[in-house]
């Protein structure tokens, strides 16, 4: 059976899974809006799969990436703080991550514009985030890295905020939100499992990119910081047209 598995992995579709694993974690790092990058890439060597095949195994990536970014900052994780914080945005993850298990690619056309749209208004939408909505906000992160996630990361930081609003605490909120966003992933990747969304074909050469990839971005920003914002702005564009024409020829019928 293992090497049967070994056999299926060692393709030129799995070398080219983590080829594009490996750029795409990249810019992950250095830019953000990879999701938008991810899904079209996925749909394209696996066109028949649904919805929740795409976005599962795209998670499980991400998850291998956040085992070690949190490896690095554990110690300064307030966990007793961070945990009920957090406790609706799991429900929501849950919820979010189910209704998508098994449904047709075609939801993933109103997905990627709800996605675009908060990628877009998250500086906004964070500033209306206060102790009154916190309790809602949070079930609604959970709820939207569920379905699919893109941007999360910012949602996350503004819920923080209300708890550590000072200025001086903005790098410890980062820590924490990148710890918060884990656990949201965890919760979404084990809720594709016991709805046989993940396919190891898909998540292992992904994961694989995805860990590698990491590792070498973190030397770049070490060495030269993020991409100019004009640059920054012209990929995160570029993502989101790829990701929306994706969605709309892929909805039409597959590409092979």
């Amino acid at each position: 059976m293992i090497e049967a598995l070994l056999t299926s992995l060692l393709t030129t579709q799995s070398l080219f899974i983590v080829i594009g694993s490996f750029f795409i974690s990249i810019m992950a790092v250095l830019v953000g809006g990879s999701m938008f990058f991810s899904v079209p890439f996925i749909q394209f060597f696996f066109p028949g799969s649904s919805f929740g095949v795409i976005v599962g195994n795209i998670k499980v990536g991400s998850l291998f990436r956040g085992i070690g970014s949190t490896a690095s900052t554990y110690k300064h994780i307030d966990f007793k703080a961070v945990l009920p914080m957090f406790a609706l945005a799991f429900i929501g993850t849950i919820m979010g991550a189910s209704l998508i298990s098994n449904i047709d690619q075609i939801w993933l056309i109103p997905a990627i514009i709800v996605a675009i749209i908060l990628a877009l208004f998250a500086p906004t939408i964070a500033n209306k985030i206060s102790k009154k909505t916190f309790r809602i906000a949070s079930f609604g992160a959970g709820f939207y890295a569920g379905i699919f996630g893109a941007g999360i990361g910012l949602l996350l930081i503004a819920l923080l905020r209300v708890k550590y609003p000072r200025e001086d605490q903005i790098a410890h909120v980062k820590i924490q939100a990148r710890f918060a966003e884990l656990l949201l992933v965890i919760s979404a990747v084990i809720t594709h499992i016991l709805h046989g969304n993940i396919i190891a074909a898909i998540w292992i050469p992904w994961s694989i990119g995805a860990l590698v990839g990491g590792y070498f971005a973190g030397i770049i920003l070490h060495k030269i910081g993020k991409l100019p914002g004009k640059t920054q702005m012209i990929l995160l564009y570029t993502a989101f047209a790829v990701a929306l024409l994706a969605a709309i020829v892929n909805s039409a019928g597959p590409l092979n």
